[in-house]
């Protein structure tokens, strides 16, 4: 690529990027002055993404412009803030502040641009993920399956809701699926292709690529798989835990899975050399047993003391500040043995290297030939660090031959 054409798209991702940060920001501004909550409903997924998937997918079209995803991302991610501001603006100029122009214009528009960017988000980036091509070109069909159901959807949606009133269309009291004849058809059409074939396919296209991915291609596998794993698990707990203590399911979900997902993305793509991810994953599931195991020990620790002390002293915080202690005194030696027996099935190197390294604090112990010593310590170097080379220098004593 010419220093010129790179200049260009370089400037094109980061002005894309830009633009979808700034109407989100808009759009988080008009919803204060509107009088409505960022938590509630979609409005979470619109922020993380106008911002976060902007700024990831921008950096990356900036860095690698022949990878496809870059592009979606910050693609997907303007249509996503076009909507959030569109939205908030119509809501604005009907009911905060009555007269302002283009009030039905944007209500229309934010209406069906959030459909071509959630099938670029929610399939396209599952499809290319993580060079910015399909798993082989088998896939082309169902691609074009996907895209044709968007397009079908996004345009009976814009024909169904053109000559709305604003109110209308933010109060949601015109259901273009429900029409009759063909602009109703079409458009359930496209809503089964796009949220049931789509998402089905995109899970297809993971699994397919994680079986016959190699070398790079499986790093970069793992890291996304991480962040998917991770969200899932959080999408479960939020559905089964969160509720009863007052915390909307869409509040968490969104915060941890789009943070996690283009955070992954983006490392697995651009820099994922410079971290581990075994030891990221080790690390994550030993904190998750250690901190499951502790709530346990605690809440029953809580109940056990307060049958106990309740006679005694009536209801106060001793029963609680005992369980506290008691946590935290086990935390400690808990981790290291759960994160011990994590290593063994997760993070296998650093196991195999600690039981190596301390085989040989043994032998060293007992061991006086100095040759033989330094042929046990340079294998047990390469065992345990595989470096490139390997020197060993012996500091004599002066006066010693």
């Amino acid at each position: 690529m010419r220093p010129t054409t790179a200049r260009r798209t370089r400037r094109v991702a980061l002005t894309s990027a830009g633009a979808s940060v700034l109407l989100t920001l808009a759009g988080v501004v008009l919803l204060w002055l509107n009088g409505q909550p960022i938590i509630s409903g979609f409005r979470p997924h619109l922020v993380l993404v106008g911002t976060l998937f902007a700024a990831i997918g921008g950096l990356i079209a900036a860095r690698l412009p022949t990878n496809r995803l870059g592009w979606v991302m910050s693609l997907g991610s303007l249509f996503w803030a076009m909507s959030l501001f569109g939205e908030q603006y119509a809501w604005f100029a009907t009911f905060t502040r009555p007269g302002l122009p283009a009030a039905s214009l944007a209500a229309w528009v934010q209406a069906w641009i959030w459909i071509p960017g959630n099938a670029l988000l929610m399939t396209g980036l599952p499809l290319l993920f993580p060079d910015g091509r399909l798993p082989s070109p088998r896939w082309q069909p169902i691609a074009a399956v996907v895209v044709a159901g968007a397009t079908i959807m996004t345009v009976s949606q814009a024909i169904g809701l053109w000559g709305e009133s604003a109110a209308q269309i933010l109060t949601g009291s015109t259901d273009v699926s429900a029409m009759p004849g063909t602009i109703g058809y079409a458009a359930s059409v496209g809503q089964l292709i796009l949220f049931i074939v789509g998402p089905v396919a995109a899970v297809a296209a993971l699994v397919v690529r994680s079986r016959r991915s190699v070398g790079m291609e499986r790093e970069q596998m793992r890291w996304f798989t991480y962040a998917v794993v991770i969200t899932v698990v959080t999408v479960i707990a939020d559905a089964a835990v969160l509720p009863t203590a007052g915390v909307t399911t869409t509040a968490l979900t969104s915060i941890v899975g789009f943070v996690l997902i283009p955070l992954a993305m983006g490392v697995a793509i651009l820099r994922y050399r410079l971290y581990d991810i075994d030891r990221i994953i080790s690390r994550t599931i030993g904190y998750l047993i250690v901190t499951g195991i502790l709530a346990v020990v605690f809440v029953g620790a809580v109940l056990l003391f307060g049958a106990v002390l309740a006679p005694l002293f009536g209801e106060n915080p001793v029963a609680v500040a005992a369980s506290t202690l008691i946590v935290a005194a086990l935390f400690q030696p808990l981790r290291v043995r759960v994160q011990r027996v994590v290593d063994r099935r997760f993070y296998r190197a650093r196991y195999d290297a600690q039981r190596t390294s301390d085989a040989f604090a043994s032998r060293l112990r007992d061991e006086v030939d100095l040759a033989t010593l330094d042929a046990d310590l340079a294998a047990v170097v390469r065992r345990t660090l595989a470096p490139a080379s390997l020197g060993l220098w012996l500091h004599a004593k002066e006066g010693s031959e």
